[in-house]
C-alpha cells in the first residue's frame, strides 16, 4: 500500500512538469529593444583658477580674528588669586573624584581620616593639608566626613573656592 501511494505521487510529480518551448534568443531580443540606448551628457569640466597667497596680506592664522577678540569678557584684575606653593603631597596627584574616606581614627580633639587612592594604598589625612589636583585643602575631619575646600579657575583669571566632603560609606 505503501509502495503504491509512493509510485503515484513520484508519477504526478513528473507528468506534472512540461518542456518549455519559449525561446530564450527571443526572450533576450525582446528585452534589449525594450531597454534605453541613451547616455547622459556630462557637465563640461570647470577650469581650475589657482590664486597667488601672499600671507602678509591676511591675519596671522594662529591668532583669533578681531570680532571674536573684542567679544570675550574682559578678566578681572581685582580678584582673588591662590598663592603659589608646589604639590608635594601624597594626595595631590588625585583627582578627588578617585579618592574614598575609609576611615577615621584618633580621639575627640585630634581625629585623623584614612583615605584610599586608585591604587589602593590608605593615606593619613589631617586638617591643613592638601588633597586633589586643584589645590583642595582640608578643612576639617569629623566621625562622618572630611571637609575640603577646594580651589577652581573660573576661565577669566580669578579663582572661586568650593567645599567638597568626602564621606563615609
Amino acid at each position: 500500500m505503501m509502495k503504491s501511494n509512493l509510485m503515484m505521487l513520484s508519477t504526478l510529480v513528473l507528468v506534472g512538469c512540461q518542456q518549455s518551448n519559449d525561446s530564450i534568443p527571443n526572450f533576450i531580443s525582446q528585452v534589449e529593444n525594450q531597454s534605453r540606448k541613451e547616455i547622459a551628457q556630462l557637465e563640461p569640466e570647470k577650469p581650475f583658477k589657482a590664486t597667488q597667497y601672499s600671507g602678509t596680506s591676511l591675519r596671522a592664522p594662529f591668532s583669533l580674528p578681531a570680532i571674536a577678540v573684542a567679544n570675550q569678557p574682559r578678566t578681572k584684575q581685582d580678584c582673588w588669586q591662590p598663592g603659589l606653593r608646589s604639590k608635594t603631597g601624597q594626595l595631590e596627584q588625585y583627582p578627588l573624584e578617585q579618592l574614598h574616606l575609609r576611615g577615621v581614627m584618633g580621639s575627640k580633639d585630634d581625629i585623623s581620616g584614612l583615605v584610599q587612592t586608585p591604587k589602593g594604598t590608605l593615606v593619613k589625612v589631617q586638617p591643613g593639608e592638601y588633597v586633589g589636583l586643584n589645590n583642595g585643602k582640608v578643612a576639617q575631619v569629623t566621625p562622618k566626613f572630611i571637609l575640603i575646600k577646594e580651589t577652581l579657575p573660573d576661565g577669566l583669571g580669578c579663582w572661586q573656592q568650593r567645599n567638597v566632603k568626602l564621606a563615609l560609606k
